[in-house]
């Protein structure tokens, strides 16, 4: 019997107390939801953690609000994922936040029986541990890890905890040099 395993991560973070102007993606208008500073603020009024942005981003990027999806601002929302894309609409980046202690994840695993074509799906709840491998980058009093793509790919994944929210930032556009950049901008 051959089993195939699948493990879907789901974590996910991001935003705070500056203003934000941003526009919906044309390619995503049907995912996605528009940020603006109403949004935002409905947003960081439901969040269970701090909601950090960054400030004096290029005039030109826009961001949406990926995650959640739908919004329900009734609700509690535990995590944030934003989008930013640039001019032409090309994704730039994006940065996810969560509260750094006390955050659940949740893991799913997906069992595959191709022998007997079955398939059975187990989601495991786990506490959120900081990853603390990669390169140390050290930014505005903050301790950061960065794990690079590969060789042939700028950018990579920026990690950190700042008023105990965990961030982490991923790009294959910036290099490592423009993720700290915009990382400096999260207050």
């Amino acid at each position: 019997m051959r089993r195939i395993f699948y493990v879907l991560f789901v974590a996910v973070m991001f935003l705070t107390s500056s203003v934000v102007f941003a526009k919906e993606s044309p390619s995503h208008t049907s995912k996605y939801h528009k940020l603006d500073c109403t949004i935002l603020n409905k947003v960081k009024q439901k969040a269970t953690f701090t909601l950090l942005v960054p400030e004096n981003m290029p005039n030109k990027w826009t961001v949406e609000l990926k995650y959640p999806y739908p919004l329900d601002t009734n609700k509690p929302i535990p995590s944030v994922r934003l989008h930013y894309f640039d001019k032409d609409e090309n994704y730039i980046l994006g940065i996810e936040q969560h509260k750094a202690v006390g955050y659940k994840i949740k893991k799913e695993t997906m069992d595959l029986d191709v022998r007997n074509n079955t398939s059975t799906r187990i989601i495991v709840e786990e506490d959120f541990k900081f990853n603390s491998s990669g390169e140390i980058i050290r930014f505005s009093g903050v301790e950061a890890r960065f794990t690079p793509w590969g060789s042939n790919t700028p950018g990579g994944f920026l990690r950190w905890v700042k008023e105990g929210t965990y961030i982490e930032m991923d790009s294959s556009q910036l290099s490592k040099k423009d993720m700290i950049e915009v990382a400096k901008l999260v207050k």
